[in-house]
């Protein structure tokens, strides 16, 4: 959250405004929430309207998806998913290895964003906590799904982020500190507990996405245990945590489809992809040489005329194909353009940390089913002790089934893989496990970060 001073004097960035804001947003097309003719006239005093809950907890899905969309860009340039090709070199720098500048121009600018969902997320369930305590919550589903979002926001930062300060409106927050990052995750799990406090044993669609989301929650613990503390020992590098299976094992229970996801829409009336922007239409970004074979014309091109790839690169280690996998991945993710949405959540995903917790426990035949069970497309299926290592194949399958998913950059440290972009003096090279930083306009506005001016 980017904090100015409380000594300052100054407006609050944020605040009341921007959740009017986004209730403006979740307003729209609505009939009853609010009876206002102009959502920009709405109030502060509306936002305690228990009737608006539904319009709130859209506005924190909105405000974190927003700034997961800008966050995510600056860190798929840092892994080897996505290369410069455009004018604005700071992506270079990023490419390079070197995601800890706080004077990135991209990672600068989607920082505001990232600590606004992140805000907003638990701006939303203090104020749908206080309409269900006073049993004033018409929909305890708005409760439950806002605390998703929130859980999203934390995981999310505590995987991204080196540092994070969880500063509120003009109040500073100190930074966490990199060794206390983890804490995040057990933040998120806690409010994923509370959501399916709510709406565990439906069957719902809520409750498949919370149980999801608390699978990734505590996988995403354990690999911060291997990258987040340094150096980083590559000889072990398989997550080993029955819980994450079990909660993955629940969501399947709910919902079985190998198809079954969990998106970020991005829509011209809610928020755009910045990371669709940056890749499918400012062309700054690509896919890189390691997933695709580039079209003739590596830096511009008609959307509508000429395909952004000629063919897929990555090979299928079982086939030794193009991996038609990825292929359907990145079509689905250009032709969104300025909205395409992003995947959060898959039962894919789940097939993979119920297959990665087996392969730790030299469960060969659970392994090879759940890794099977994602082999779609007319794909072999894999059988363990053959020419590929179930090491070599988990990995193909996470780099595959979570492409711009925000998982590459942690599974290349853990796993002790580089991309061919980073030079030896990077600190991805030197310092394997560095993430992006609390960034400038965070520095400049917060006391605790900032020498210039001391905290009240």
């Amino acid at each position: 959250m980017i904090a100015r001073n409380s000594s300052s004097g100054g407006r609050p960035r944020w605040g009341v405004a921007l959740l009017i804001f986004w209730l403006g947003i979740g307003l729209t097309g609505c009939d009853s929430l609010i009876d206002v003719e102009n959502p920009n006239n709405v109030s502060g005093d509306d936002l305690l309207n228990p009737s608006a809950a539904g319009a709130v907890a859209n506005g924190a899905l909105y405000t974190v998806q927003e700034g997961y969309g800008y966050m995510l860009a600056p860190y798929s340039t840092v892994s080897d998913e996505l290369i410069w090709i455009g004018s604005r070199d700071a992506w270079f720098e990023l490419e390079l290895g070197t995601p800890e500048n706080p004077l990135n121009e991209f990672t600068d600018a989607a920082f505001p964003f990232f600590a606004q969902g992140r805000w907003m997320a638990d701006e939303a369930i203090r104020l749908l906590e206080e309409h269900q305590a006073n049993n004033e919550l018409e929909t305890t589903s708005d409760l439950a799904r806002t605390y998703l979002y929130a859980a999203i926001s934390y995981v999310t930062i505590a995987d991204w982020m080196d540092n994070f300060a969880l500063s509120d409106r003009r109040d500073a927050a100190a930074p966490i500190g990199e060794d206390n990052m983890s804490s995040l995750y057990a933040t998120a799990i806690d409010y994923v507990d509370r959501g399916l406090a709510i709406v565990g044993g439906s069957g719902s669609d809520l409750e498949w996405q919370l149980l999801s989301m608390r699978a990734r929650a505590r996988y995403a613990q354990s690999v911060w245990a291997m990258v987040g503390s340094r150096p980083i020992n590559t000889s072990s590098p398989i997550v080993n945590n029955a819980q994450a299976a079990a909660d993955a094992a629940a969501a399947l229970a709910v919902n079985s489809a190998v198809s079954k996801q969990y998106l970020f829409d991005y829509e011209a009336a809610t928020v755009w992809s910045d990371i669709g922007w940056q890749v499918n239409s400012r062309l700054e970004l690509r896919i890189s040489n390691e997933y695709i074979v580039p079209a003739s014309d590596n830096n511009t091109r008609d959307m509508d005329i000429d395909p952004p790839i000629n063919s897929i690169a990555l090979l299928d280690p079982v086939d030794g194909t193009p991996d038609p996998r990825l292929l359907v991945t990145i079509q689905a993710f250009e032709v969104g353009l300025d909205y395409a949405d992003l995947v959060l959540l898959s039962n894919r995903e789940n097939h993979l940390i119920i297959a990665e917790n087996a392969l730790a426990n030299s469960q060969t035949a659970t392994f090879e089913s759940n890794i099977n069970a994602i082999r779609t497309n007319g794909l072999s299926a894999f059988a363990s002790g053959g020419a590929v290592s179930d090491q070599a194949m988990l990995i193909h399958e996470r780099r595959v089934n979570l492409f711009l998913q925000g998982r590459r950059l942690n599974d290349m440290y853990r796993f002790g893989i580089q991309s061919p972009s980073w030079q030896a003096s990077r600190s991805a090279v030197t310092n394997p496990g560095t993430f992006l930083p609390i960034t400038k306009v965070e520095i400049d506005a917060n006391c605790h970060l900032n020498p210039d001016f001391a905290c009240n």
